[in-house]
């Protein structure tokens, strides 16, 4: 079965390079703009790895790190952001962030965080 990747940002453009890319790889990809329409997904589909913006529209991505990782099920966590600040940094690894992405991120950094959170994994 092809593990599932959830990719909630707000950057339609972002949403598309991570979708193509991460479908030539093999994975199953969802997309949401919003992080109610992330949050719906999530609950909907449980995927194994999800990329999240930490500023969207509707809220927090930080917050959103928190109500995830308090949930019943738990996927690894990549968050993201254009604003490359330590301090978010290191509030998203603090909340439970896996790794964090610096936008505009290149491809082998994306390829490596992505083979790195994805190996010996059993949430499906």
């Amino acid at each position: 079965m092809n593990k599932l990747i959830l990719v909630i940002d707000d950057e339609a453009e972002i949403r598309s390079l991570l979708s193509r890319f991460l479908g030539r790889k093999g994975f199953s990809v969802l997309v949401a703009g919003t992080l109610k329409e992330g949050r719906k997904l999530y609950n909907d589909s449980k995927p194994e790895l999800v990329f999240l913006d930490v500023n969207l529209p509707d809220g927090n991505g930080l917050n959103e790190l928190k109500h995830i990782n308090s949930s019943k099920f738990h996927s690894k966590i990549i968050m993201m952001s254009a604003f490359d600040h330590n301090e978010v940094k290191m509030e998203a690894i603090q909340y439970g962030a896996s790794d964090f992405l610096s936008k505009p991120f290149n491809i082998a950094r994306l390829d490596q965080v992505v083979q790195t959170q994805l190996t010996n994994t059993s949430n499906i």
